[in-house]
């Protein structure tokens, strides 16, 4: 951490460098964004205490149980289908084999 010493040194070559109105500029600049970060802060913190807000909070695990459930109703269809298909073609085989 510089001491005070290093800090006017410091100071110094950062006004030869840019000169005396850009580092008044600069400095009117930095106060300014302080003073407006400190007033949005306090907006905000006021606003907390005052407001209530309805909202429905979405889980992202609920889009990601729907999801899976979906697939596995498509799986489920799949397997029925062929439990089906397998059906038929096993009573299809049964007949011709009586058949002959």
């Amino acid at each position: 951490m510089p001491g005070g010493m290093e800090l006017l040194i410091i100071l110094g070559i950062a006004l030869l460098l840019f000169g005396g109105s850009r580092l008044a500029g600069l400095g009117k600049g930095v106060g300014r964004s302080i003073r407006e970060f400190k007033s949005e802060i306090k907006a905000v913190d006021g606003s907390e205490d005052g407001e209530v807000v309805d909202a429905e909070i979405v889980q992202p695990e609920t889009r990601i149980e729907t999801e899976q459930e979906r697939r596995i109703r498509e799986i489920e269809a799949r397997e029925r289908d062929l439990n089906a298909r397998e059906a038929a073609a096993r009573e299809q085989l049964r007949q011709s084999d009586t058949g002959l």
